[in-house]
C-alpha cells in the first residue's frame, strides 16, 4: 500500500528541483561578431541559452533565455559562484528582479553584467535560481566556465570594435542652410557623415527621406527649386561619397509651408532654412 502511495505521489506532483548546465564533455560557445551586435552564448540542455549580448550604444547584458521553463509569479536570483581557490559552496548575490507567470527571458545590464563577464575570467560562473512552472522548488541555471577562455578575446575584440553610433543617435538629423544657399557648411558634412557611416554598416535603414524647407523670404518661383536643390544636394553627397543606393533616398520638399520657427526674425528665419533627414527600417 505504501508503494502505491508514493508511486501515485510521484505522478500526480510536479518534478522536483532540477539543476540545468552545459555538460562537462560538450560545452561550447558561439561568438558573433559584426559592428552592430556582439554576442558570447552557450547552449544549456533542457533549458535554453544564455551568456553576454551587448548592442551597439546599449550597456552590456547578461542574459538567460529559456524555451522550456517559463517561470512562476516570484522572483529570479542572479548570483556568482565562488571561485575554484575558495573552497566554499557560498555564492554571492548580484541582484534579485520580479518574474511574471510565462517569462522566458531574465537578465541583468551595465554594471552588473560587466562585474559578471570579469569574474568570469577567474573562474567563477553566473548562476540564476528560480521557480519554474515545470517543478515544485526552485531551479538552478549555471553558466558553464569550460572553454570561455578561447571564445573571450573575439567577444572583447568585438565590443572594442561596436560601432559609436546606435539607430535612435543617428535616426534623425537637422542641417542648415545660408540664405539662397545649398552648399553645406563643415558641421553638416560632419553630421551626414555620420549617418552615411552608419547607413552603410547597418542594413536594417531601409529608406532614407530628405525633406527640405526654406523660409517665406524671396520669390516662391525662386524657393522651389532652392528647396529642391538643398535635397539634391544631400542626397548626391550620400550617392556619391558613399555609394549609398538613390533608389534608397526619397526626396521631398515643403518650400516655406512647413515652418520649424516664426519668419518675422532673422533667427526663426535660419531655422526654417533646413533639410530635415530620417532613416526608415
Amino acid at each position: 500500500m505504501l508503494k502505491l502511495f508514493i508511486a501515485a505521489l510521484l505522478v500526480s506532483s510536479p518534478l522536483f528541483a532540477e539543476e540545468f548546465q552545459a555538460p562537462v564533455t560538450d560545452t561550447n560557445w558561439q561568438v558573433i561578431e559584426s559592428p552592430l551586435e556582439c554576442s558570447l552564448m552557450q547552449t544549456i540542455p533542457s533549458f535554453g541559452k544564455a551568456g553576454f549580448y551587448r548592442r551597439n550604444g546599449q550597456p552590456l547584458q547578461l542574459t538567460f533565455d529559456t524555451d522550456n521553463q517559463p517561470a512562476e509569479n516570484s522572483h529570479v536570483s542572479f548570483e556568482m559562484s565562488a571561485a575554484p581557490w575558495q573552497n566554499t559552496e557560498e555564492f554571492d548575490t548580484l541582484k534579485r528582479i520580479p518574474t511574471s507567470s510565462g517569462q522566458r527571458q531574465f537578465q541583468i545590464e551595465g554594471p552588473l553584467a560587466q562585474q559578471a563577464l570579469v569574474k568570469m575570467q577567474d573562474g567563477r560562473f553566473p548562476i540564476i535560481r528560480y521557480r519554474s512552472q515545470a517543478y515544485a522548488d526552485e531551479i538552478t541555471v549555471k553558466l558553464s566556465t569550460i572553454k570561455f577562455s578561447d571564445s573571450l578575446p573575439a567577444f572583447q575584440q568585438c565590443l572594442n570594435n561596436l560601432y559609436p553610433d546606435s539607430f535612435s543617435d543617428i535616426r534623425k538629423l537637422t542641417v542648415y542652410f545660408e540664405s539662397e544657399r545649398t552648399n553645406l557648411d563643415k558641421a553638416s558634412l560632419q553630421a551626414l557623415t555620420r549617418v552615411a557611416e552608419y547607413v552603410k554598416v547597418d542594413d536594417s535603414v531601409s529608406q532614407i527621406t530628405i525633406t527640405s524647407h526654406t523660409d517665406s523670404f524671396g520669390r516662391k518661383r525662386l524657393n522651389v527649386p532652392l528647396s529642391e536643390a538643398r535635397a539634391k544636394t544631400i542626397r548626391d553627397f550620400f550617392v556619391g561619397q558613399y555609394e549609398i543606393p538613390a533608389e534608397k533616398i526619397i526626396m521631398r520638399s515643403f518650400v516655406d509651408h512647413d515652418p520649424a520657427a516664426t519668419n518675422k526674425t532673422a533667427k526663426g528665419r535660419a531655422y526654417n532654412r533646413r533639410a530635415e533627414i530620417e532613416l526608415i527600417r
